[in-house]
């Protein structure tokens, strides 16, 4: 059960935002950027122009986690929007 806002932003199995490559990666699209809408406009557009998606593209393996996501550049709906919560990196990491 969720009880605040901590709980609902934690990395988990799935949202596994910690992961040293997911982390790097967040970092790398929020170096230059001034404010937190800044960084969810280029993590939005990292997930949507890099990831290909898995069905439009007939790719393998099928991915879940943030990680596998980006360490595949492929999955579903579901698997990219994972992915996406490389935007919490910027609040967490410092």
């Amino acid at each position: 059960m969720i009880t605040n806002g901590e709980d609902y932003l934690a990395s988990n199995e799935y949202i596994d935002w910690q992961h040293p490559l997911v982390t790097a990666q967040a970092l790398e699209l929020a170096k230059d950027c001034l404010s937190d809408a800044a960084v969810a406009e280029h993590c939005f557009e990292f997930v949507r122009d890099s990831i290909k998606h898995s069905w439009d593209y007939r790719m393998n393996p099928v991915t879940c986690k943030a990680s596998e996501v980006l360490i595949y550049a492929t999955g579903y709906c579901y698997a990219k929007s994972h992915l996406f919560s490389i935007h919490r990196v910027k609040t967490f990491a410092f």
